[in-house]
């Protein structure tokens, strides 16, 4: 018989961090799904983020209108992956409604509109690694998550940061790379074995075609973004940053928050980099940047994420400017009585739209192990996709 995962399993736990998810008790969750598009996706074997390659722009807008409304409402239906297993939304979903949490969607630059309500940090979709600039108005989008942030921290919730950003595994390693971390194939992704060497090989080439280094833009770390990464990066580092002033943070993700995770620390480990802004309306926000409390900032995943055995989230965590914890939900498809959720388990889609966090979170609040946290996630799948 199979073992059974831990409810949630520790992968890396500073000794500062022992009592952060107990502490995350005090505060009911709220999350957020920051959305956004790049044109990175689009490079073929970068996403299986959607039934076909003309689904992907469609993912992220049909992930929260499901959220909302159930449905997506973009499409006939949510994008699945091509081989078959569901979108991770259906966990999120599940989750969601046992921990009666609410959900706000942040729009970094999606591009499609979903038909929800937003609050919008950015209206510029990312463009390619490939391209001389990969997301314009950086700072911009960083200022924005700033405020967000301050405001979310005075609403007494522990805040989950979701995000739903198709390839954006691929600018999560691009971004690490240039900001001091080994992440060249040690990343997870939506498919067995993650696609390492054709992701690699794009990183590698992106970074030679600019001049760039390991390690190049950590006195400038709004660079690596800029020249390599996603919208969502500088909006979840401004949002993480001002809210954990005041309250606990957990980054919803796998890849993409260690990603986020390594863009905070490098700038709190480099303030001369808040140079970067010159605006007089900055002098005003940047102190809550300033002022963050990496000690109240985790990183929360599945463990079809953490135990990859195609990836090694451990180094990643290690090689972080600034230590921060990282927790699994030891979610396990093995038993489901469908087999496109059985899937999960052969390395198929593993993470997303927060799926890894708020399960974690659904099961410390409440309790639940993956044998009765299961039945929610199946009625779910079961209402949208049958």
């Amino acid at each position: 018989m199979k073992e059974q995962k831990p409810t949630i399993i520790k992968v890396h736990e500073p000794p500062h961090s022992k009592n952060f998810l107990d502490n995350c008790l005090k505060a009911p969750p709220l999350f957020t799904c920051t959305i956004a598009s790049t044109k990175t996706a689009l490079i073929p074997g970068v996403s299986a983020a959607g039934a076909s390659p003309e689904l992907i722009p469609y993912t992220a807008a049909a992930d929260v209108e499901a959220i909302i409304h159930g449905q997506a409402l973009c499409l006939d239906k949510i994008p699945e992956n091509p081989v078959g297993p569901p979108s991770p939304v259906i966990i999120t979903m599940a989750a969601l409604k046992k921990l009666c949490a609410p959900f706000i969607v942040i729009d970094a630059g999606n591009t499609i509109t979903p038909k929800v309500p937003m609050l919008v940090a950015g209206r510029s979709p990312g463009l390619s690694l490939n391209d001389p600039v990969a997301v314009t108005e950086v700072a911009d989008l960083f200022m924005q998550g700033i405020i967000i942030g301050q405001q979310l921290a005075l609403s007494g919730h522990t805040l989950i940061l979701g995000e739903s950003v198709p390839g954006g595994t691929t600018t999560a390693m691009a971004v690490m790379e240039v900001l001091g971390i080994a992440a060249l194939g040690k990343i997870s992704g939506s498919m067995p074995g993650n696609n390492q060497t054709l992701k690699q090989d794009l990183v590698s080439r992106a970074m030679l075609g600019k001049g760039l280094i390991r390690g190049s833009c950590l006195e400038h770390p709004l660079e690596a973004v800029r020249l390599l990464g996603d919208p969502m990066q500088p909006v979840q580092a401004g949002i993480a940053m001002s809210a954990s002033c005041r309250t606990n943070v957990i980054l919803g993700g796998g890849t993409q928050m260690i990603a986020v995770a390594a863009l905070i620390g490098a700038l709190l480990k480099n303030k001369k980099s808040f140079s970067y802004f010159t605006q007089p309306a900055h002098k005003r926000t940047l102190p809550e940047a300033f002022n963050a409390r990496p000690e109240n900032i985790a990183i929360a995943t599945t463990a079809w994420v953490s135990e990859d055995p195609a990836a090694d989230l451990r180094s990643l965590m290690q090689q972080l400017p600034v230590p921060m914890p990282l927790y699994a939900a030891g979610l396990d498809f093995s038993a489901s009585r469908h087999k496109n959720l059985s899937l999960y388990e052969e390395g198929y889609v593993k993470e997303g739209v927060g799926a890894g966090a708020l399960a974690l979170a659904a099961m410390h609040y409440h309790n639940l192990d993956n044998t009765s946290f299961l039945p929610a996630i199946e009625q779910v799948y079961e209402d949208i996709y049958l």
